[in-house]
């Protein structure tokens, strides 16, 4: 695996994909080119002077030998994610119910004991960890944006900072080993994920559980999703393509279930291997990717996004037509 390749992070610009971000390997199929896109969270306030805004390539690559779905195309996430980065976790009431029911799913399946820790990657307001917060339960947000000022008022220990290994070693020196450490909706947006989980597994304890929560890939195909393809995203994971990952680093795939938030994601536990059973889930959902991604399922998603396009510039050139003739 190439971790020393040139990254997009300090750059400025942006880094062309042309090997897979998981197995480095050079076999990537392109499903779907979407156009060119201005970061998508950038949200001058009303009145504010029209100025030009840098677009980026959106291409959606498959890599034919790990199964990774991915962006053609990394971008600076200091021009993704600045201080002023505007989403916050606790605003979605769909993210909010589901962050609460993963806080009861671990209470039952992985009960922690007091002081033990749980650390958030990309912790945000701090929505995630506040469910946490309980029973002597301790909690750390990592966090790069503003947002972790929001969790720090709630009381939410928090660092502002991007996750790396530098992070993460100054993390363990004043926090310790983790039994529990999560990273929803960040996991595919953080590029050179080797050095991610490597600096991960530095804080996770030795039996501890990482869970990971992205976009998942099978949804994306069966529902239409082409709007969540944009910089943000570099990676749409299966379970299968994090089997591949994870197992590069000597962990497993212990669980595994789908979720709605985001229009449907896939929430993965994984420990070191050996350390957990791994559960029917598993094995459950790598059957049913078998069947359901595949150049078939590539095929009708592109031709679904095509028609998609032509019906909505169908429907906006009627509804003008009929106001061209109500006013005419």
């Amino acid at each position: 695996m190439n971790t020393k390749k040139k990254l997009a992070a300090g750059s400025g610009g942006s880094i062309v994909v042309d090997r897979c971000q998981i197995c480095d390997s050079p076999d990537l199929q392109q499903i779907l080119f979407i156009g060119y896109l201005p970061p998508v969270n950038t949200m001058p306030l009303i009145g504010s002077a029209l100025a030009e805004q840098p677009a980026y390539p959106a291409a959606l690559l498959y890599c034919n030998h790990c199964t990774l779905a991915q962006l053609g195309l990394v971008v600076d996430p200091e021009i993704l994610f600045p201080p002023s980065y505007p989403y916050t976790s606790g605003t979605t009431k769909i993210l909010r119910e589901n962050f609460a029911e993963l806080s009861r799913e671990v209470d039952s399946l992985y009960p922690l004991s007091p002081n033990q820790l749980v650390i958030d990657i990309g912790s945000n307001d701090g929505t995630l960890l506040s469910n946490f917060q309980k029973n002597g339960v301790r909690v750390f947000g990592i966090e790069p944006t503003n947002a972790a000022k929001l969790a720090l008022e709630r009381g939410i220990p928090s660092v502002i900072s991007f996750f790396n290994q530098a992070t993460a070693d100054k993390v363990l020196e004043e926090q310790g080993k983790a039994q529990i450490i999560t990273a929803t909706n960040v996991f595919a947006h953080i590029e050179n994920v080797h050095d991610i989980v490597e600096a991960m597994l530095t804080l996770l304890d030795g039996e501890g559980i990482f869970i990971s929560e992205s976009h998942y890939f099978l949804s994306l195909l069966e529902t239409l999703q082409y709007d969540t393809i944009y910089h943000e995203h570099l990676r749409y994971y299966s379970v299968t393509s994090l089997k591949h990952l994870l197992e590069m680093h000597g962990m497993e795939v212990i669980h595994a279930k789908r979720i709605p938030s985001h229009g449907g994601s896939i929430r993965v536990y994984s420990a070191r291997k050996g350390t957990r059973p791994v559960q029917p889930s598993v094995s459950r959902i790598l059957e049913e990717e078998s069947s359901g991604i595949n150049a078939g399922a590539f095929e009708k998603f592109k031709h679904a996004v095509v028609n998609s396009k032509l019906g909505l510039l169908a429907l906006i050139n009627g509804l003008k037509a009929k106001e061209a003739g109500s006013t005419g």
